[in-house]
Formats: C-alpha cells, structure tokens, sequence
C-alpha cells in the first residue's frame, strides 16, 4: 500500500493534489511543535524567574505545565483530541474490508479521548486511596506517589491491549503509533513516579525539571501520533477548482 500523496500538479481530475496542500499539512504540524517548544521554555523561563528574581504568581501559574486548568493543561488536551479527531476521521474514511477497519480507529480515539479527560479531572491521582491500601497492607516503604501502584498495572494492561490491538496496522502505522504510546507512557508513569521520589525529598529543581520532561514526553507523543496518522489521512485540494478533501492512503 503506497502513499497517495503526490507534491506535483498533475492533470485535471479527481485525486491530484496540489502542491499547497502538502505545504499545510507540514506547516500546521510545524507550528505544533513549535508551540509545544515554546510552551516549555516559557514554562522553565518563568519558573526560574519566579524563583530567582521576583514573583510573578498569574504567570506561573498560566504556563505551569505541572499545574491544572491553564494554558499548559488546555495545549495538552488540544494535542490529545487533535489524535482523536484524526483517528475518528480515518475511522470515518475507512471501508469495512479496510486494514485497518473503522472500529481499530474508533478504538484509538477512545483511548486518546480518555486520556484528555484524566489530563482534564485527573482521574489517575483518584487512585491514590487504593494505593495506600495496598502499602499498608503490603507494609512497605514506598518513595512516590501511591497511585502508581496501580495505575502501572493498569498502564501494563492496556500496553498489552495496544499490541494486541495494533497488530492490524501496517508496520509504519504498527511502530509508529506504538512508538508514541511508549513515549506518553514514559512520562506520564516512568517520569512522574521519579517527580514525586523528587518532591517529597526536596530536590526543587530536580522536580522542576523533571516536570518538564514528563510533559515533553507527552505532548511529543501526541505529536508523533498525529505525524503517523497524517501519513494515512491525507488531506488533498483539488488544483483546478481548490475544493479540499480528504482520503485515506
């Protein structure tokens, strides 16, 4: 299965794109990553200003991207649904006979949509009750956030689920979307659970760091998902009469 994306203008008629039509595609990404760069250094820059040299405390707090309900917190959702709203298009575009089929992408938007609502109400710290549980029942010492414990065994699930569900995919699609997954993953258990050994020691700028890395790792997952998908939906214009649409490759 080739890439129905061509940078020519070819004769009239229905499936030759024009050239503008890929430049948007790759400027519209560009300007995520873009966005996604500048976030976090607008994030580490008024970080260390607040602490530093004076306190700037609305600031601080409209790019923390470890805070809630700001601007980091709106751009990362953005990011997840933007993967859902591309998912659900190529669910809409694929045939029934099509590899993958219209319920393998509803399925990533599923995820993609759940993930935006625990970045949203942060639904994953509700299980800090049960993680405590189980340390007092386990009476260990535990050096992090109590809800990892059962959120890494949830996460090792639907690791195991993804697989699975991605052997439907052509390999690019296969490696790419799983290669983004890992990534979000990474951050948002791996990283955080190292933040929070960090906090509750009092390594601040460890922490401070740290928390950057952990949404990085996330907002470029999102990024990477959308760069795959965009490889199988692709967006054409039409280079006589400039009507857009959209197919799948």
């Amino acid at each position: 299965m080739g890439v129905g994306l061509s940078v020519g203008v070819g004769e009239p008629g229905a499936g030759a794109v024009s050239p503008p039509a890929f430049r948007v595609a790759r400027r519209v990404l560009g300007l995520a990553v873009a966005g996604t760069g500048g976030l976090l250094a607008v994030d580490l820059g008024a970080r260390a200003f607040h602490h530093y040299v004076a306190p700037i405390p609305a600031v601080r707090w409209l790019f923390n991207v470890g805070a809630e309900a700001n601007l980091a917190t709106w751009w990362n959702n953005t990011l997840l649904l933007a993967v859902a709203g591309m998912a659900i298009a190529a669910a809409v575009l694929s045939g029934r006979s099509a590899r993958p089929g219209p319920v393998a992408w509803l399925g990533l938007a599923v995820a993609a949509a759940l993930l935006s609502i625990d970045e949203t109400v942060q639904l994953h710290e509700r299980l800090t009750d049960v993680g405590r549980a189980w340390v007092r029942t386990l009476a260990i010492p535990f050096p992090t956030y109590t809800w990892v414990l059962p959120g890494g065994i949830l996460a090792a699930a639907a690791t195991v689920g993804a697989v699975l569900w991605a052997r439907r995919f052509p390999r690019d699609l296969r490696y790419g979307l799983l290669g983004a997954l890992a990534a979000y993953l990474t951050g948002a258990l791996l990283v955080e659970s190292f933040n929070g050994w960090a906090r509750r020691n009092g390594l601040d700028v460890i922490y401070a760091l740290g928390t950057s890395l952990e949404e990085c790792l996330e907002m470029s997952a999102c990024l990477l998902a959308l760069a795959v998908i965009s490889r199988y939906v692709i967006l054409e214009v039409h280079p006589i009469n400039g009507r857009p649409a959209a197919r799948t490759r």
